[in-house]
């Protein structure tokens, strides 16, 4: 069997063997009270019986051949353990040992060593807390047991135990259905995970949390399948800072990527990033309940100023649209609400419908026939064991009632997490509303929901998503060589690359250049040892005729020289003094991502505004332009305070060119620079007024 069907087999046995000691009886305990009815065994020479069920003396004397194993021995024995499993021909294992490739080398080497054992099957970590099915009556898990059986939820992969652990025992009413903690991915990377998943029509959403990725390939095909499908992938990634990066390396023996890669990885192939786990849990509850809404346009309800407000605010911030209401919707209202009543959107439906359970159906209902995506309700409950709820609890009932009549995208918003009590969130939670805890949390929920929606729209409508999908990296070995300023400009203009047009000659040939590219000229020394001309003095500017070239060259001829660099060559190129706005354009090689291209506000703003987009390849034309409006010094490009608009047509064709070239160029290019492009006035294109690039050899 293949190690996808093996996995099969893991996360759905018919028969598990737990091989340990005595701390094997928590999780036979929890297979139990799960509900698991299938075979279970126990292998363990010393042991009559483990928490009442015989143990065999090894894996050899199992009855059958078992489709799960949990293996809860050290390091050295687990290896050994896996290696006799796959010879009788397990489905998968679960490896809760620590001591591998997180401690260094040793463990490196061992690992090495369990993958090898593994061969075929499915193996979960090691180092890792294991998986839970809720579906299936599944608890491969070392722990105590939180979590209920479910039809339908979401899976969650983490790369924490301890996180997959407290996500267990949360209180959002968000029904779960696998917990899987992969630890450090030697077999099965996280993405390994999502296909399996998709396939089960009782998985509505996939949470994670990652430090870092086993296979970005993997990982991006399923994450296109998985959008494909509409299951929504919501993301929170740690080690986004240096300690944090420090951090995952030690923990569980993942390189955390350049953050800026997985960003752009995640905007490209719409998964829904988070950043704590109280957004990941109020993300996936509405991911999972909800259509997907159509829009960005969003209807509310309050009865209070202060809600209204704060929704409002909120909602502006995620350029969520707040459309007004219609005038057949005020008169409907006016039926209903008081004369003082203000019919707007936030709608303040006051406290005179308060508890009135037909009249608040009517104005919810009136409310979700507006030209709105998604109907919210503030709702705050008042502390449990203060006084009764009733009020409170005809607003539910209200909301339900006009949700069954308007089945459209609906959520139900406290300010306050702990504001909503587990009954009102079971009842909307079954009515297919969200309840969503916290305003924060439940208006980024949303936005994140809204924004998903709309980039799944935009690659169904893609001729060619799986052009989505991301190249693996190839190791670069050996050295590479950096092609001077001319050789790096020619290279890249058979691609389509927009160059000055100048002449790269001698000494001697100085001057007769000049002449024939016409004054004023730009004129650089070259030399491929020569990275940064500007600090080596080897760059002049708008050097008028012959007599000033003439003069520019000794001088620079001179520095040179003292620089060990006698052998420079000259670059003569046009002065371009049209230029509305300069850009960078640079593609960096990461290990895990291969190449990315960099698109930034270029020249002397470079270092100071730190203002850049980074695009994983391949790249389309629309994902080229997304970039560069999202810089900062886009204004300038778009007509800033009345100067002439920037040829933005011409950007684009810039960094495709340099796309193609990456593409070309994936197994050897180890940098490459352009800075910057000089953009010119629209219609008139654009120059690379420098280039490198590092090629390997």
């Amino acid at each position: 069997m293949t190690k996808q069907e093996n996995l099969q087999r893991l996360l759905s046995p018919r028969s598990i063997v737990f091989i340990g000691g005595s701390n094997l009886a928590l999780p036979i305990q929890n297979t139990r009270d799960i509900g698991f009815d299938g075979e279970i065994w126990v292998v363990n020479p010393k042991y009559d019986e483990i928490a009442d069920i015989p143990c065999f003396a090894s894996i050899a004397d199992l009855p059958g051949t078992p489709d799960a194993a949990f293996v809860s021995i050290n390091a050295k024995l687990t290896v050994q353990a896996v290696a006799d499993l796959n010879k009788r021909g397990c489905g998968g294992v679960v490896c809760y040992a620590a001591g591998f490739a997180e401690v260094g080398n040793n463990g490196e080497e061992l690992q090495d060593s369990l993958i090898e054992a593994a061969g075929d099957m499915a193996l979960v970590g090691p180092n890792c807390y294991g998986l839970l099915n809720f579906t299936n009556g599944v608890a491969l898990w070392p722990d105590r047991l939180c979590g209920e059986r479910t039809d339908k939820g979401v899976a969650i992969i983490s790369q924490s135990g301890n996180v997959a652990l407290n996500l267990t025992m949360h209180d959002r009413s968000l029904p779960i259905t696998h917990v899987i903690s992969v630890g450090n991915q030697a077999v099965l990377g996280a993405g390994d995970y999502i296909e399996p998943l998709l396939e089960d029509d009782r998985v509505t959403a996939i949470g994670f949390y990652i430090e870092g990725l086993k296979d970005i390939e993997i990982f991006s095909r399923a994450a296109l399948k998985a959008l494909d499908k509409g299951i929504p992938l919501v993301v929170l990634k740690a080690g986004t800072s240096e300690i944090g990066t420090q951090l995952t390396m030690s923990h569980t023996s993942s390189l955390a990527g350049s953050d800026d890669m997985y960003q752009a990885m995640f905007d490209r192939l719409g998964i829904l990033r988070v950043h704590s786990l109280s957004e990941l849990l109020e993300t996936l509850k509405i991911a999972s309940l909800c259509e997907l809404p159509k829009g960005d346009r969003i209807g509310v309800l309050t009865c209070s100023g202060g809600d209204s407000a704060m929704l409002a605010d909120s909602l502006d911030h995620y350029k969520l649209q707040l459309p007004s209401l219609s005038k057949v919707q005020e008169q409907k209202l006016g039926e209903w609400l008081p004369d003082f009543a203000s019919f707007s959107n936030p709608l303040d439906y006051n406290t005179s419908i308060w508890g009135n359970l037909e009249a608040c159906t009517e104005v919810f209902g009136i409310m979700m026939e507006g030209d709105y995506d998604v109907t919210v309700l503030a709702l705050d409950f008042p502390k449990q064991g203060i006084g009764n709820d009733h009020e409170w609890q005809v607003a539910v009932d209200s909301l339900i009632a006009a949700h069954a009549n308007h089945p459209k995208t609906c959520a139900v918003i406290s300010n306050l997490s702990e504001l909503m009590p587990e009954n009102a969130r079971q009842r909307l939670v079954k009515a297919g509303i969200a309840p969503l805890q916290s305003l924060k949390d439940g208006v980024t929920a949303l936005a994140r929901l809204v924004r998903y929606g709309e980039r799944r729209r935009q690659v169904a409508a893609m001729d060619a998503p799986e052009q989505l999908l991301l190249r693996g990296p190839l190791l670069v070995e050996g050295k590479s060589k950096m092609l001077d300023e001319w050789a790096s400009k020619q290279l890249l203009g058979l691609y389509g690359l927009q160059l000055p047009g100048g002449r790269c000659v001698n000494k001697a040939d100085v001057v007769e250049a000049a002449d024939e590219v016409g004054y004023p000229v730009v004129m650089k020394g070259v030399s491929d040892r020569l990275a940064h001309k500007t600090e080596a003095g080897a760059v002049m500017l708008n050097l008028k005729d012959g007599s000033a070239v003439a003069s520019a060259v000794e001088l620079m001829a001179s520095r040179l020289a003292e620089q060990g660099l006698a052998d420079a060559r000259f670059l003569i190129e046009p002065m371009i003094s049209d230029s509305v706005g300069e850009l960078i354009i640079g593609l960096k090689r990461d290990e895990q991502f291969g190449l990315a291209l960099i698109v930034g506000t270029g020249g002397i703003l470079v270092n100071l505004l730190n203002d850049s987009a980074t695009l994983l390849l391949p790249i389309t034309r629309e994902a080229a332009s997304t970039a560069v409006l999202s810089l900062k010094g886009s204004a300038l490009l778009r007509g800033f305070r009345g100067r002439p608009e920037g040829d933005l047509e011409a950007v684009v064709d810039a960094i495709m060119a340099v796309a193609d070239f990456a593409i070309d160029h994936w197994d050897s290019i180890t940098e490459l620079d352009i800075n910057p492009l000089m953009v010119r006035p629209k219609g008139k294109g654009v120059v690379a007024a420098d280039a490198l690039v590092r090629l390997q050899q």
